[in-house]
């Protein structure tokens, strides 16, 4: 008995999901049951300012287009993503860009906490 495939390709051109929210333009395709965004972010964004908390709650695994953000965990861990940087974040932590940046982030929320542990 032969399985069917689970492969699947789509483009950020014709997304599920658009939303913007404090200042970040997002867009979201579904891959299955994986939400994957891509998030747009303008120069001087950063998420204590701009989103109402001083910490973000969810944990991020992406990848880095262009420009670069600054995270510092409620750790005190600083990290300075840049394009072509992947990177695993997780909850507990407050980011900014000082000249804007375009990342992809897979497995949003808690999903990619239990799946790396953190």
């Amino acid at each position: 008995m032969a399985t069917m495939s689970k492969a699947a390709s789509r483009t950020f051109d014709q997304p599920d999901e658009q939303a913007e929210k404090g200042g970040v333009m997002i867009d979201v395709v579904h891959l299955g049951d994986m939400k994957v965004k891509r998030a747009t972010y303008p120069a001087g964004w950063r998420f204590s300012e701009k989103m109402g908390a001083d910490s973000c709650g969810d944990t991020h695994v992406g990848y880095v287009i262009d420009g670069s953000m600054q995270v510092r965990t409620d750790d005190g861990t600083e990290l300075d993503t840049k394009a072509g940087s992947v990177f695993l974040v997780p909850a507990g932590h407050d980011a900014w860009t000082d000249e804007g940046c375009t990342i992809v982030q897979f497995d949003e929320f808690d999903s990619a906490a239990r799946r790396f542990g953190v």
